[in-house]
């Protein structure tokens, strides 16, 4: 059974924070898939996560690189951008899966080949206006099932 969680984020720092504060849940292995339309702050929330990894390097939209590696103490985060990549085949074609298991993998634009993860952690960022968004966070597979719960737990303590 998929588990559901979302929350609200007041501005930009907000949503930095979020992805900052939940970030030391995820291991090596890990794979994370942001969808939201173009500046809903699917890279922001990647350099919130960078910070909450404790990685020193500077985070930029991996857009025309397609794909950046991240390194911190503990682990390292590839940011892959597959907005530009027109065909699974292509994507299969970088080599990027084999990463996987040694990273944790944020994907933008993601769901654009649905299937070729069977499981992962679904980030929807949905703009409600000039500042806020609506982040969802949504299991696909056990495996983030008890992800989704500690998500839900460090996000709403106060």
């Amino acid at each position: 059974m998929e588990k559901h969680f979302h929350i609200l984020s007041e501005c930009e720092a907000d949503t930095k924070n979020i992805a900052k504060t939940i970030a030391p849940v995820f291991k090596m292995g890990d794979v994370l898939i942001l969808e939201g339309d173009l500046g809903a702050g699917k890279t922001h929330f990647v350099k919130g996560f960078a910070d909450g990894i404790n990685s020193k390097n500077v985070v930029t939209s991996p857009t025309f690189s397609i794909a950046n590696f991240y390194k911190s103490p503990v682990i390292t985060l590839l940011h892959i951008d597959l907005y530009r990549i027109n065909t699974l085949n292509e994507f299969y074609d970088l080599g990027l899966i084999d990463y996987f298991d040694q990273s944790v993998t944020m994907i933008e634009w993601g769901l654009k080949f649905d299937g070729f993860v069977d499981e992962y952690l679904l980030i929807s960022i949905e703009i409600c206006d000039n500042n806020s968004r609506l982040i969802s966070f949504d299991s696909r597979g056990d495996k983030y099932n008890s992800i989704i719960d500690s998500i839900k737990d460090m996000l709403t303590k106060k």
